[in-house]
């Protein structure tokens, strides 16, 4: 297909249409966006920001932007899909390659929000918010009519705001810091509907002024559903959740709100918005500086605590998440010191297992790539790496990696032990439970301590079908007689489930066991109680 991009005429390969130059009808959209190259995700990305680029500078009125950009809407979603699904499934460092991805699909949605910018900039604004004394009179019960000028600008405020949204999720998914622009303008778009009392004003999309009334949708929710998803340490989400804590988070929205803000006292212990800053919601306890009240909103989230009438684990997290953060509760001790650190299930069975396994070759550490993240299989080499410790607290510490184009996801198994004086300090076992990939300082992640020690064992049924014995690396944790004192068994993902009979294999004996009870999960292992059974069958 041509690169041309529909808003261009036919002689105008390199630059941008002149006003009134650029074809923008539904068809000539249709057409270009059907001949897309969408098996090749990168090219598709790279070619509608560039037809976003033209028809942002195309001349236009106001329907007729709105309707072009209501044709690239189900493009522009299926591409961010396509994103998550990579990278909930992609375990790899942060590659000059992906960083080259990374900042295509952040111009192109950004390429998207100056779209909606330009309809908000042009859209003749409704009348202000009106007053009765000193109470404003809200009027978000009535239906903004499909195609009036309110209807375009109520539509574009929220889907800049929803844009803006996933430029943020896009940068959570590889646990990089946010551009810092981001909640500066999420901020603003929502103070322009707030001004002109449209924010909880319910809209549908569409053009068909006769067609009937679909799912209502409203600014003030899709600002509430990222001001929510901040609030839940998406750091400490591993990337197979974000997208659903996402989704999950469009229903909480509804339940909580957003109060003004008239005293400094009522700020106190209480998570708030500050529309003129660029900084996300931010518990007050956390800020030391005077705070200017107009511009202040409380986020009231009362209506979905407590975390118990949650049934999903993960919705659990996320409610827990918002009721104790582990910042304000958790003293840290700033230290400095290096520690080294091997990642997979493999790789803490090969360490800990005196670093002597014969069914391991230790490779030279590759400097190109030294966090190696998919050593779960044995072939995989075993590579160690060196971090900063910054500080500790209880049950865990926080370290820094000076290369900021690698990074280990959240949930990920790791060993770790002081670099130097190691004759007095054993394998650790831990798993990830944050990362933040600060493209210009590094990187940063938290590692909760799972065991002091532990034991490398291998694992399988006790009995199969077909008679077979597959042996899994496990560990026992910690590193005490299992037949005498209570452990824990750590295996890979997916092979056991609760009341499964395993046989562990040590290197003198084998005994059995039943598993009793689930721990823990994350995409990399799973961590069991379990009973210690007879060898006969019972």
């Amino acid at each position: 297909m041509s690169n041309q991009s529909p808003m261009q005429t036919s002689n105008s390969e390199t630059t941008h249409p002149q006003p009134g130059t650029a074809d923008t009808s539904a068809e000539v959209i249709r057409h270009w966006i059907r001949a897309l190259p969408l098996a090749d995700q990168r090219t598709t990305i790279q070619l509608t920001t560039v037809a976003l680029r033209d028809l942002n500078s195309a001349s236009m009125t106001i329907d007729q932007r709105a309707r072009a950009l209501a044709l690239f809407s189900p493009l522009i979603n299926t591409l961010i899909k396509h994103v998550a699904q990579y990278y909930e499934h992609s375990r790899h460092s942060f590659t000059a390659n992906k960083r080259e991805h990374f900042d295509n699909i952040q111009v192109m949605l950004n390429e998207t929000v100056n779209g909606y910018l330009i309809i908000i900039n042009e859209s003749p604004l409704p009348s202000p918010l009106r007053t009765h004394g000193s109470e404003q009179t809200r009027h978000n019960e009535r239906r903004v009519p499909t195609g009036s000028d309110t209807h375009h600008l109520c539509c574009a405020l929220y889907q800049a705001i929803e844009h803006l949204s996933q430029r943020l999720l896009h940068s959570y998914w590889l646990y990089t810091t946010p551009s810092s622009d981001i909640w500066a303008e999420i901020h603003r778009l929502y103070y322009i509907a707030e001004t002109y009392n449209i924010p909880a004003t319910p809209f549908s999309f569409g053009f068909n002024t006769e067609a009937k009334v679909g799912k209502s949708l409203s600014i003030e929710r899709a600002y509430k559903r990222i001001l929510l998803f901040s609030l839940a340490n998406p750091f400490h989400l591993m990337p197979h959740e974000m997208t659903r804590a996402y989704q999950s988070l469009r229903n909480w929205a509804q339940q909580c709100k957003i109060i003004r803000s008239d005293s400094p006292e009522k700020l106190q212990g209480r998570f708030y918005i500050d529309l003129e800053s660029d900084q996300p919601p931010t518990h007050h306890s956390l800020n030391r500086l005077d705070l200017e009240l107009p511009s202040l909103r409380l986020l009231d989230i009362a209506a979905i605590l407590p975390s118990e009438k949650y049934q999903h684990t993960l919705d659990k997290r996320l409610a827990h998440a918002l009721i104790i953060r582990p910042k304000r509760l958790t003293r840290r001790t700033k230290t400095d010191k290096e520690v080294t650190i091997a990642n997979g299930l493999n790789a803490c069975h090969h360490f800990i297992n005196n670093e002597n396994s014969a069914q391991h070759i230790i490779e030279p550490i590759n400097q190109a790539n030294p966090i190696k993240t998919n050593t779960t299989s044995a072939t995989n080499s075993l590579n160690t790496f060196s971090a900063q410790q910054k500080n500790s607290s209880l049950g865990g510490l926080a370290l820094h990696y000076n290369d900021a184009t690698q990074y280990l996801p959240t949930g990920a198994l790791i060993t770790y032990r002081p670099t130097i004086d190691t004759l007095n300090h054993g394998w650790h076992i831990g798993t990830v439970k944050w990362s933040r990939n600060n493209l210009d300082k590094g990187y940063e992640f938290g590692i909760q301590c799972l065991a002091e020690d532990g034991a490398a064992v291998n694992s399988s049924m006790l009995k199969l079908e077909d008679g077979s014995c597959e042996l899994h690396p496990s560990l026992l944790t910690p590193n005490v007689d299992p037949l005498t004192y209570p452990t824990t068994l750590i295996v890979p993902i997916k092979r056991y489930h609760v009341g499964d009979k395993l046989k562990i294999h040590r290197e003198a004996s084998q005994f059995n066991v039943e598993l009793t009870q689930l721990i823990e999960t994350t995409w990399a292992y799973a961590h069991y109680r379990f009973n210690v059974i007879a060898d006969q069958p019972h």
